[in-house]
């Protein structure tokens, strides 16, 4: 008797592909104003010698915090939002406390400020007092560390467009938007603004994903104040301005009394504990 043909299987529909994750304003945020690898590479070569532990005071999703945990260091990251550091939570080697920054106790041998947030302290008295804070907070040959942006355009209100590629082929344009600026009063306003095209799906908008009312202290305040809360030393340093050698490692030094720096500038302001180092420094961190 003949066999009878064994029945094909039913073809099914392939089922569509899935949808890419919708990046939130944290991932934009990351992808197009944050560098963490390269800052880690710069923090390190400022202190000039083997700093341990970091602490990012304002530190939203602590990027700069994973990033020097992933260099073989230790990080404490605080921030009062504990939506945003549960993007850092159980990575070994980093403490995260939702806290205001003046409530932060943890040792460290590097505290930074990064992403202009210096700038959430209006008043000098606020100022000053979170200045003592941090330096009460510093090991021995310790340093304190905040960027500053100004120069010619600094209180120019309008926008500046950036086009970043996101992990999944996401094309992003990134704005930046100077809202209100005074220099009588030294407050801006500012805010990010985020467009995405996914490589499939419709795009979709971030409309000010973050704003920010900050006073924009100028260096000589900044250096000021440093000295007042007990630094020692105070030094400047390009923000994006460093050399690289052939091994990866970073190459800085303070700039000196008179140096011209560009019409628009981004600076590194650093208060120090220990005594004064030789003015270049290296870090073996490749900046990735």
């Amino acid at each position: 008797m003949p066999r009878t043909p064994a029945a094909k299987p039913e073809r099914r529909a392939a089922a569509p592909p899935a949808p890419a994750r919708r990046l939130g304003p944290h991932d934009l945020y990351e992808l197009c104003a944050q560098y963490p690898p390269r800052d880690v590479a710069l923090l390190r070569a400022i202190h000039g010698r083997s700093p341990r532990t970091l602490g990012e005071d304002f530190s939203a999703g602590a990027a700069l915090s994973r990033a020097w945990v992933e260099s073989g260091g230790r990080a404490v990251a605080c921030d009062h939002d504990a939506s945003v550091l549960d993007r850092a939570s159980g990575l070994p080697g980093l403490v995260t406390r939702r806290c205001d920054v003046l409530r932060a106790r943890d040792p460290v041998d590097v505290l930074f400020v990064g992403n202009f947030t210096i700038g959430e302290f209006h008043e000098r008295s606020r100022l000053l007092a979170y200045l003592r804070h941090a330096r009460a907070r510093l090991q021995p040959g310790g340093i304190f560390a905040c960027d500053l942006y100004g120069g010619v355009d600094a209180y120019q209100t309008g926008t500046l467009d950036e086009d970043r590629l996101g992990p999944g082929g996401e094309r992003i344009r990134y704005t930046w938007e100077q809202v209100t600026a005074c220099p009588l009063s030294a407050r801006v306003v500012n805010a990010m603004h985020f467009r995405v095209r996914p490589s499939r799906g419709r795009a979709y908008a971030l409309p000010r994903a973050f704003e920010y009312d900050w006073r924009l202290w100028s260096p000589p305040e900044l250096r000021d104040a440093l000295l007042e809360a007990g630094f020692r030393h105070v030094a400047f340093y390009h923000r994006f301005h460093h050399a690289e050698d052939d091994a990866g490692g970073v190459h800085v030094r303070p700039l000196e009394p008179g140096e011209p720096i560009e019409e628009a500038w981004f600076l590194f302001v650093v208060g120090r504990l220990g005594r004064r180092r030789g003015t270049a420094r290296r870090s073996g961190v490749p900046t990735g």
